[in-house]
């Protein structure tokens, strides 16, 4: 087995994983590069095939764009409770609450 490491021409690390030896070639897509190794795809990047820690100012720009939108967050809540509120409609409707 192999630790591996998928990133792109930026050297952004896409994905992470293990996968047995002869799969490794295998877990690149187009325009995807692949190498054995290790790494942090928020803390880590890609510099000419090796692993390099991002800076911390890099490391807070990436983790603020991952943050959720706030009105998002409030639409998801939304059509959590009504999905939820339309289940116990019909629930009842069939007799099984």
């Amino acid at each position: 087995m192999k630790n591996y490491i998928v990133y792109d021409r930026e050297g952004k690390i896409l994905r992470t994983g293990i996968c047995p030896d002869d799969m490794m070639e295998i877990q690149a897509q187009k325009d995807e590069f692949v190498m054995e190794g290790v790494a942090n795809d928020i803390e880590d990047k890609i510099i000419d095939r090796q692993v390099i820690r991002r800076t911390e100012e890099e490391i807070n720009m990436i983790k603020e764009r991952m943050k959720p939108d706030p009105k998002e967050l409030l639409i998801q809540q939304k059509m959590q409770e009504m999905l939820r509120e339309q289940a116990i409609d019909k629930l009842k409707k069939e007799g099984k609450l």
